[in-house]
């Protein structure tokens, strides 16, 4: 690119395996700072993502990938508010976020787990093909928690049938959306969502997509453009905490139908110029990205 791009690489380690889909217990990762703005660029491969170095060279090559122009959208306007020196969380409002289960959490409740449930309206449990200990996990979940389940795209439809039919019926009512049950097809998430009574919500789906689910999930950090077909669900990579800052700042500024979004926990203290962290920026190690 004509100005220069520089990268941080990082790593994120999780306690368990983040989905369904990935075995892994780490993802690899990069921060990068485009005229003088940050972003975050952390593809998931086990998820179908390109890797890392496919969408850094797509930024070297002059020919930015979808998710490579999300991360220098996200630097552009990080760039815009140091050069004002604004603060973009200033009396910007955070809408709630659910909480996040993994999807191999330790199903017994420690009162360490029972008061982040209390604290939420809404959790989101990443769900995999092991339907019998995910239905009893969320059949001990408290009465006021709405449900929202990530399968992935891990299940075969007559397995979300079955899932669904060995809910109790209180659970089952108490279900927000059914995200990404199986590969995306209009049709079949049609015709599955009218037989299960279920919403469906889509992640990993064309971005022009319109039929069969009745919430968009929009990671801002994966694709630059807000969805226009339905209402806007805003969740974060599981990416570095400045993704997760961006995904924030994006669900504040919305206007969807949509309360309570999935950007996890948000330390205002962090705030500083643009998306903050200013001191952190500052003391990590920046090369050349060539």
């Amino acid at each position: 690119m004509k100005d220069k791009v520089q990268i941080h690489r990082y790593t994120i380690n999780f306690e368990s395996s983040p989905n369904a889909l990935t075995t892994e217990s780490s993802i690899a990762g990069a921060l990068i700072k485009y005229k003088g703005g940050h972003g975050c660029l952390q593809p998931w491969p086990s998820l179908g993502d390109d890797d890392l170095n496919f969408h850094l060279l797509s930024i070297i090559e002059n020919r930015p990938t979808e998710q490579a122009l999300a991360c220098l959208k996200c630097c552009e306007i990080d760039s815009n508010a140091r050069d004002m020196g604004i603060d973009l969380f200033r009396n910007l409002s955070i809408p709630k976020s659910h909480l996040t289960v993994p999807f191999s959490c330790d199903h017994n409740i420690s009162t360490d787990i029972y008061e982040q449930w209390i604290s939420h309206s809404h959790i989101k449990v990443k769900g995999g093909n092991d339907i019998e200990t995910l239905v009893n996990y969320l059949e001990k979940l408290p009465q006021h928690l709405s449900i929202r389940v990530d399968f992935n795209s891990s299940l075969e439809p007559n397995q979300l049938v079955k899932f669904t039919q060995n809910l109790s019926h209180d659970c089952l009512q108490r279900i927000d959306f059914i995200e990404d049950p199986f590969p995306y097809d209009p049709e079949a998430w049609k015709r599955f969502s009218e037989l299960t009574r279920v919403n469906f919500a889509l992640d990993r789906g064309p971005f022009d997509a319109s039929i069969g689910f009745a919430v968009r999930i929009w990671k801002p950090s994966i694709f630059p453009a807000e969805p226009i077909n339905a209402p806007v669900c805003i969740t974060h990579n599981m990416d570095h905490e400045l993704g997760r800052r961006y995904a924030a700042y994006q669900a504040g500024i919305i206007k969807s139908e949509v309360t309570v979004h999935g950007t996890g926990n948000f330390e205002s203290s962090k705030n500083g110029t643009g998306f903050g962290m200013d001191d952190y920026l500052e003391s990590i190690v920046w090369g050349d990205l060539t």
